[in-house]
């Protein structure tokens, strides 16, 4: 996030250890505050937005600095106020009340003295229940109220009895990521591409995610200002990744493919479903495939951040409207996910960050995205408008495409 707000990395810094743009932030008498960077960058206006650069209270910062997290080995202590209810500072219409980590709940209670509209519901209850399935039945059964991240399979059934199930906009990506590092044959473009070839990407669509889900051509939805419609394109063609793969010395290739377990994510409803269905695809191409299950967090989420992946499964939900957003995230410079270093790609990231004018920028982002599809880093497969499911006798809130509902707005019809 900070590298978002902050406006990414000051240039001609060392790769490994990357210096960050900001610099500082200092208060004025005048109820005003000045932020310095060690470089302009027309990123900072969008990265304000971030939901991550809420105001805190300056007592309760100076409170947690006391607390700050710690590691020995593999063991972390985290900071108190971070693991018990009711310590955390905040301005919002609720208060956290209670942390059940055995049942995985959390309870929220309206705060009566809420500068804002009252929530209308008193007491919230969030809980963490693993598979769609699962969640369906609870709320069938009336034990849970509404959930999220419904399956698509399950959209029309839940709508014909009567739920509430909304469905937000398009505005995420899901990808399949190739690690360089990991493994070498990845550092040939026609491995990339044949492996890109190699994926039906429409029948995942059409199978996998909910209607209204679209195949991606490039690391952004059509959604965003800087979508380009002149990116190179990697039709599924089982033959034409063969032929790369001759073309590469790599007809034998064998490849980790990582996926994660215990989790769903708005731009990825099924992981295990849509690994199988890639697996299936690499196979017929004449990749073999070794798969790599591992719980979503902290191990799968360490081990692709780490590039130890050689394939893996990820995705993004957009957190503000603009390029970089997107892009940014994985391809303003090097990043051990991506395992690679080449300059022409980075460049024509960052190019948009010098350019204010929005036109300006919407053209600099659809060069960048030409760029990083004629790189093809990795596979972006869709984009898709995840659904948020509630019971009969719920008003829902209005949906964010953000996955930021106000849960405040909420009431009981």
């Amino acid at each position: 996030y900070w590298q978002t707000i902050m406006g990414g990395f000051a240039k001609n810094e060392d790769p490994e250890t990357p210096k960050p743009n900001y610099k500082s932030c200092t208060a004025k008498d005048d109820n005003t505050a000045v932020i310095e960077v060690n470089e302009p960058s027309a990123n900072l206006p969008g990265g304000f937005s971030l939901q991550a650069l809420a105001i805190h209270s300056p007592k309760a910062l100076k409170e947690y600095a006391k607390q700050d997290a710690s590691a020995k080995g593999d063991a972390i202590t985290y900071p108190k106020y971070s693991q018990e209810a009711g310590t955390v500072a905040g301005t919002g219409p609720y208060k956290i009340t209670k942390w059940n980590k055995g049942n995985k709940e959390v309870s929220l209670t309206r705060f009566d003295d809420y500068w804002g509209a009252k929530a209308k519901v008193k007491n919230l209850v969030f809980r963490t229940i693993s598979t769609e399935e699962t969640r369906r039945q609870a709320l069938q059964a009336g034990d849970i109220d509404g959930y999220d991240l419904v399956a698509p399979a399950d959209v029309t059934t839940l709508e014909k009895e009567g739920y509430e199930v909304p469905t937000r906009d398009v505005f995420n990506i899901f990808y399949v990521g190739m690690s360089q590092s990991a493994n070498p044959a990845l550092k040939k473009p026609e491995v990339r591409q044949a492996i890109t070839h190699a994926i039906d990407r429409e029948n995942l669509v059409n199978t996998q995610l909910p209607e209204g889900g679209k195949v991606a051509t490039q690391f952004m939805p059509d959604t965003v200002a800087g979508y380009s419609d002149k990116v190179k394109t990697y039709p599924f063609d089982t033959a034409k990744a063969k032929d790369l793969l001759k073309q590469a010395g790599e007809e034998k290739l064998s490849i980790d493919f990582c996926y994660p377990t215990e989790v769903t994510r708005p731009y990825m409803p099924a992981p295990q479903d849509m690994f199988e269905l890639m697996k299936a695809d690499l196979e017929k191409a004449g990749i073999t495939i070794k798969p790599k299950a591992m719980k979503w967090a902290p191990d799968y989420l360490d081990a692709t951040e780490a590039g130890s992946c050689a394939l893996h499964m990820l995705g993004w939900t957009g957190d503000f409207n603009d390029g970089y957003n997107f892009i940014g995230t994985w391809f303003a410079g090097p990043d051990k996910q991506w395992g690679f270093k080449d300059e022409k790609v980075f460049e024509a990231v960052n190019a948009a960050s010098e350019i204010t004018d929005p036109a300006g920028r919407t053209e600099a982002y659809k060069k960048a995205n030409e760029a990083i599809a004629e790189y093809a880093p990795g596979v972006p497969i869709s984009s898709s408008p995840p659904a948020i499911a509630f019971a009969k006798n719920v008003n829902p809130p209005k949906v964010s495409p953000l996955t930021q509902e106000n849960f405040a707005e909420v009431s009981f019809k």
